[in-house]
């Protein structure tokens, strides 16, 4: 349930939702920080306001989702992208932290290149 519960959360930020400013600043901690693909770190305002101002056709291929429960309140999703042409294959990872009884937060997301 977890694994679907957070896989979800996870795949609204691979389509258009992802420019949705009010969305993000519900999703994201404010501990938020990525470790973008490139191996760039960003802070949570620096990933809000670069995914606000995308444009064009934003979509992700995502599978593979598996969870790694690290505590009641703090799960770690891995999973593996592209996009819709096979292109940039990744892999992913994400920490989620539960920040009540039913709202679930992303703290911490990490991109690497799949070979």
């Amino acid at each position: 349930m977890l694994l679907e519960r957070l896989t979800t959360l996870e795949q609204s930020l691979h389509g258009d939702q992802r420019r949705d400013r009010a969305w993000l600043e519900y999703l994201l901690h404010p501990q938020f920080c990525e470790l973008t693909r490139s191996g760039v770190l960003v802070s949570r305002d620096e990933t809000i306001d670069a995914l606000t101002q995308e444009t064009g056709t934003a979509f992700i291929v995502s599978d593979g989702f598996t969870l790694l429960s690290v505590n009641a309140g703090s799960a770690i999703l891995r999973y593996r992208t592209c996009t819709p042409e096979g292109q940039r294959p990744a892999w992913r990872a994400s920490h989620w932290v539960r920040v009540d009884e039913t709202r679930w937060q992303l703290i911490f997301h990490q991109g690497t290149p799949a070979v």
